[in-house]
């Protein structure tokens, strides 16, 4: 799994830290000035706040939310996998080379990893399914589960 993904524990985040991630969470478009005006707090402290954020990797990023209906992948599916034991320190990255897979994510349990898929049929997940990810080396079976409907809480982290 790639490092910059995961975040120390030792990273402490106080009141304003949590306020200013909070508010990122819910518009990621705020800028840094309308940031220190909403915590209360100056210009200069919310530019250290948020460059100490990003560099220690508690904000990893900002992008566009896009409804995937809308760009032609109306079909979501989350997928779990068994991967040979000597072969899954590797799969990760096999996983996300696959333009449908959105999301990866190592699981325990009984299976070694659940992915999020978007297609733009049921043919085109079955496709995904049959000929991409029961290829990838070191899978040894996939279990389906096609979203029916799906939401997300504002602000959530994911």
């Amino acid at each position: 799994m790639p490092k910059d993904q995961n975040v120390s524990a030792a990273v402490a985040l106080d009141d304003i830290d949590e306020k200013i991630v909070a508010l990122l969470r819910v518009d990621g478009r705020l800028s840094v000035p309308q940031l220190a005006e909403r915590v209360g707090v100056s210009r200069a402290t919310a530019y250290a706040r948020f460059d100490r954020l990003v560099d220690s990797g508690v904000i990893q990023g900002f992008e566009a939310r896009v409804a995937p209906a809308a760009v032609g992948l109306p079909v979501g599916a989350l997928i779990t996998l068994s991967a040979e034991q000597v072969e899954w320190a590797d799969m990760h990255d096999r996983l996300t080379s696959i333009d449908s897979v959105q999301w990866v994510g190592l699981t325990a349990g009984s299976s070694d990893f659940v992915v999020l898929v978007r297609a733009r049929s049921l043919d085109d997940l079955r496709d995904v399914v049959l000929r991409e990810l029961l290829l990838v080396p070191g899978i040894r079976n996939t279990e389906t589960a096609v979203l029916l409907d799906e939401s997300r809480r504002p602000g959530a982290a994911l």
